[in-house]
């Protein structure tokens, strides 16, 4: 058996008039990889609207599949896959197989959303099992119903200074994880131990609206897959990089934050609610969505995110039959035309970028460190993270 080389990136979504740039920038360390996995947030659909209550942006015409061009698993365990129904998430799979990619996360019952998508390379069997704490009410899979796999929880919210008065300050939230879907999902991981040599979790969990924190849920839930079984976790959803963890000699990558998203539609789909971006200065939206918040700025109105978004990057890890070797992550920057450019050392952005992203381990604080060891990858340079720090 040799070694695997898994790539992975967080979320994806593309809409534009030439798909195959989306994620041309990264192409040739997809293509290097001996597996390449990405979290598809949206609807691939020519035939269906969005449900009632449900975005309209991250729904997708068929034809911009083919800008998943590289990738051999998605998850699709996440808030908007269900955004045309049931019938929109039969298109997205159906877009996706002539490409052949793999999917999880999603199906026409909880089972078949649980169900592992198991590759093999070199010998080596590799299952990803998908779940997401990010979700509409309903579209949560069930026995007898689509949707996604679920791992929810429940918000309670505890004084910042307990046995005290002060009316008006922010409380901790503390999540307390939904037993059941804990149990289907721990279920889940261990039957993809019997199934592979290496177990890969993705979940959909965090907070989209601050850099750097991680929440509770996402810790726990960490911690308690890598105790289920898996060898290496994947998280998206805030859009904004977050740090890794190892634990239990397993790497949880808290946020993978997003190589490419397109929202062409958003602006339209905010005046539906009354929002009329062009009516409003810069501040008014900042007060409305918050500094870090999802809405379209106007010194940049096709790239809806704070700057800080455009840093983003692709996780490299080696793997075997025994588990995780190494593992780092290589630099990116969104550009203009919304393509991902990985940074190299010997670009001024380089400093800047091992410094991003020695932010995102210290501010959580994360014991795992980052070193430049001069690993290089499909011609692209590599961050490698080094464990528990000294």
């Amino acid at each position: 058996m040799s070694a695997v080389t898994l790539v992975a990136v967080g979320d994806v979504l593309v809409n534009r008039e030439d798909p195959e740039s989306a994620l041309s920038g990264v192409r040739p360390l997809l293509e290097a990889a001996d597996l390449a996995f990405g979290n598809f947030e949206g609807v691939f659909t020519d035939r269906h609207p969005a449900v009632p209550g449900a975005a309209s942006s991250s729904l997708s015409g068929v034809r911009n599949a083919r800008g998943l061009a590289g990738l051999d698993v998605v998850s699709l365990a996440n808030n908007h896959t269900m955004d045309a129904g049931r019938l929109g998430l039969v298109d997205t799979v159906e877009a996706l197989a002539p490409l052949g990619i793999a999917s999880t996360g999603a199906g026409a019952t909880l089972a078949d959303a649980l169900r592992p998508a198991v590759l093999e390379r070199h010998g080596v069997r590799v299952a990803v099992v998908a779940a997401t704490a990010v979700l509409q009410h309903g579209a949560e899979a069930r026995v007898g119903a689509p949707g996604v796999a679920p791992l929810r929880a429940d918000d309670c919210y505890v004084p910042a200074y307990p046995g005290g008065c002060a009316p008006g300050l922010a409380p901790r939230v503390l999540s307390v994880l939904n037993e059941g879907d804990w149990d289907a999902l721990a279920a889940a991981v261990g039957r993809a131990r019997e199934e592979a040599d290496v177990v890969v979790a993705s979940v959909h969990w965090g907070d989209h609206t601050r850099p750097w924190v991680l929440t509770d849920h996402e810790r726990l839930c960490g911690e308690l897959l890598v105790e289920a079984g898996a060898h290496l976790v994947l998280g998206h959803h805030q859009h904004l990089l977050r740090g890794v963890e190892v634990i239990a000699g397993a790497p949880v990558f808290f946020g993978l934050g997003h190589v490419v998203f397109d929202f062409p539609g958003y602006t339209d789909e905010l005046a539906t609610f009354g929002v009329r971006v062009a009516e409003l200065g810069a501040e008014r939206l900042a007060a409305m969505f918050g500094e870090y918040g999802i809405y379209p700025r106007p010194e940049q109105p096709d790239f809806p995110f704070p700057p800080i978004a455009r840093h983003t990057g692709v996780a490299v890890v080696e793997l075997s039959a025994s588990g995780v070797g190494r593992f780092g992550f290589v630099p990116c920057l969104i550009d203009g035309r919304g393509v991902a450019r990985p940074v190299g050392r010997d670009t001024p952005q380089w400093t800047d970028e091992v410094r991003f992203l020695g932010q995102a381990q210290e501010n959580p604080g994360l014991a795992t460190g980052v070193a430049d060891s001069g690993w290089v990858f499909a011609g692209h340079d590599v961050l490698e993270f080094t464990g528990p720090a000294a």
